[in-house]
């Protein structure tokens, strides 16, 4: 039997959570074709999904028509069907389930007439629940009967005390919201605004709720409930609802967003008029005080004050929440310096940088060294570089500090007091480099163009990707020390697997190869390449990869 397998192939296949799904499906298998060399079956779940088992390369293999399985996965239906080929085995050896060749559906269809056709339709429907509420729901959307609509569609995205929605019925659930869409737009073109707007909010309510614990990697219900939410505008802009009520509203909704799910208050200002605006803002300034470190409450209190275009209040509302990296500072300091008040502005980003304890942003940094650029206070520049660099060793720091001090003539004391500062902290580093980022020193020399410099300091204590890159720079003049950097390197991509080792690998081996070009000793290259191919030839993928490059 060529497709001979066991439960534990598909355990293996589908993975432990994979099979434990797949338990439940055992019952949902129709129309199972056994074949000597493939299984093809339908599972029925929130849709019906087309399966087919066979064999790959000599290991079990499954295609299914639902999102998990279209990506190559290995997915609960699968397993089921793995499960029904193997009870069918049981109950009466390998070909017990093989049926009939498959009837010819569409002839059949063809062949009934309009009577027949809806007495089959009716059939379906009454065995269907899921195919029956859809059916109703435009039944009373067709009637224009509101009190239906919004029952049914309760019915349809109400997932009351139920499990969480799963990978594979994502895409259900997201077609019952948008059939849900569809019956609002209907009362809306019927003049049922009122009513469209209510259905509308619990609905979109019902689908959040459901979408917070639901597998929707594809995001199928997200762009659902996306398209649903604009829905409750349009609506309103036909109901004209109560200023105060909408305010209300929109207040609750966005203040519960988690999902970056939210009304945009922007379109709703023509609704809302000055009176709605007010007691919008009343609303979420309570809500703000009551907890004024909760994300939402200040991210929309903050966008409700730039609509009313208070500055000096924005001011106020935003430093009520400075941080110790000064990107409050900063963000303060934009909107002063926007509005011309650019000496409030950098008074802010100043007192930003002083105040702050954490690391500070290249944007808060750069925004007072342009302010100091323009008023021409040169020596406020290059104190703060100075400063900048003393607090961070980067090599942009000092490159930074390099080119101010040598605009003003001053590179030279400059550079020796940062050369300072760098072997004090590459001294503290020693051995232990390898084990970090490595001395920034030697990242300084490297970019001063000082190769034998930082090749001596790395002999001290340095990273290993700062040894590759100065392997790299100095194997035309120390091919042998350069070698030994490069296979001491590949020492520890020996026993790992995967696209990237590969890859690093195949970097090193070529590394390896240029040092021994340089040395006059091709053939100490082919007996360490042969030796390592040869050590590495369970890793195929590896092996394609050196053949490809021409390491053969």
């Amino acid at each position: 039997m060529a497709l001979a397998f066991i439960e534990d192939d598909l355990r293996n296949a589908a993975g432990p959570m994979g099979f434990e799904r797949g338990l439940n499906y055992r019952d949902c298998v129709e129309e199972l074709d056994i074949g000597p060399d493939a299984v093809d079956a339908i599972v029925v779940g929130s849709f019906e999904y087309d399966v087919t088992l066979s064999r790959e390369r000599g290991a079990l293999a499954g295609q299914c028509s639902c999102p998990w399985g279209q990506e190559g996965n290995f997915c609960k239906h699968c397993v089921a069907v793995g499960l029904a080929v193997l009870a069918a085995w049981a109950a009466g050896g390998p070909t017990a389930a093989t049926g009939p060749a498959r009837p010819d559906l569409d002839a059949w269809l063809e062949s009934l007439t309009e009577a027949e056709l809806r007495e089959e339709l009716r059939v379906l429907i009454r065995g269907d629940r899921e195919l029956r509420r859809r059916f109703e729901l435009r039944v009373a959307q067709a009637g224009q009967d509101a009190g239906q609509v919004h029952g049914l569609v309760r019915q349809l995205l109400r997932r009351g005390g139920r499990e969480f929605i799963d990978y594979e019925d994502g895409d259900a659930y997201a077609v019952r919201v948008e059939e849900a869409g569809h019956a609002i737009e209907g009362l809306i073109e019927a003049g049922a605004a009122e009513e469209a707007m209510l259905v509308c909010r619990e609905a979109a309510g019902f689908a959040i709720e459901a979408l917070a614990t639901a597998e929707d990697a594809n995001g199928s219900i997200y762009a659902a409930v996306t398209d649903l939410l604009p829905l409750h505008l349009r609506a309103a802009r036909a109901a004209r609802p109560d200023p105060l009520e909408l305010a209300r509203h929109l207040a609750e909704h966005n203040l519960a967003d988690e999902l970056d799910l939210g009304h945009d208050v922007g379109e709703y200002t023509d609704l809302l008029g000055a009176k709605g605006f007010a007691h919008l803002r009343d609303v979420v300034a309570a809500a703000y005080e009551r907890n004024p470190k909760g994300a939402r409450e200040r991210r929309f209190m903050e966008e409700l004050v730039r609509r009313g275009g208070d500055l000096d209040e924005l001011v106020t509302l935003l430093s009520r929440d400075l941080d110790s990296y000064g990107r409050q500072h900063l963000r303060i300091a934009i909107d002063l310096d926007g509005a011309g008040r650019d000496e409030e502005a950098l008074k802010w980003a100043e007192t930003g940088l002083r105040e702050s304890t954490g690391f500070v942003g290249t944007d808060l940094v750069e925004f007072v060294a342009l302010r100091y650029t323009q008023a021409g206070r040169f020596k406020d520049l290059l104190r703060l570089r100075r400063e900048r660099f003393s607090a961070e060793l980067t090599v942009s720091h000092y490159e930074l500090l390099r080119e101010t001090a040598t605009a003003m003539g001053l590179w030279e004391a400059e550079r020796g007091r940062a050369m300072a500062l760098l072997r004090r902290d590459a001294a503290k580093q020693g051995p232990l480099a390898r084990y970090g980022m490595g001395p920034v020193l030697i990242d300084v020399l490297i970019a001063e163009g000082d190769f034998e410099g930082a090749w001596e300091q790395a002999r001290r204590g340095s990273s290993e990707p700062q040894r590759l890159k100065l392997a790299a720079l100095i194997r035309q003049g120390r091919p042998a020390e350069a070698l030994e950097v490069y296979q001491r390197a590949l020492e520890s991509l020996r026993t790992q697997t995967g696209e990237e080792a590969y890859r690093r690998v195949l970097e090193l081996l070529q590394g390896v190869q240029a040092c021994h070009a340089v040395l006059g000793t091709p053939g100490g290259f082919a007996a360490y390449l042969a030796a390592f191919r040869t050590e590495q030839k369970r890793k195929r993928n590896l092996i394609r990869l050196l053949d490809a490059a021409g390491l053969a």
